[in-house]
């Protein structure tokens, strides 16, 4: 039999970066919006963000979607 994924939710992180450290690397914050529409096109979920970064005090660095799936043997 073949596996088979059933989506359960779907969530939202914003990436800001903050600034440097002594060193040079980026100083990142994870920003999580908690659950979104499962079925929110990608295109979607990038303007949404782009529309909030506008008023973000940092940059957005990246965007993550991440749908949590259960997997079982269909």
């Amino acid at each position: 039999m073949a596996a088979k994924s059933t989506k359960l939710s779907s969530t939202l992180s914003i990436v800001e970066k903050t600034g440097l450290n002594k060193q040079g690397k980026e100083i990142l914050k994870k920003v999580t919006l908690g659950k979104i529409a499962m079925d929110a096109a990608d295109q979607d979920v990038y303007d949404v963000v782009k529309a909030i970064g506008d008023i973000l005090t940092y940059p957005v660095n990246e965007i993550q979607k991440v749908d949590n799936t259960v997997i079982t043997n269909a």
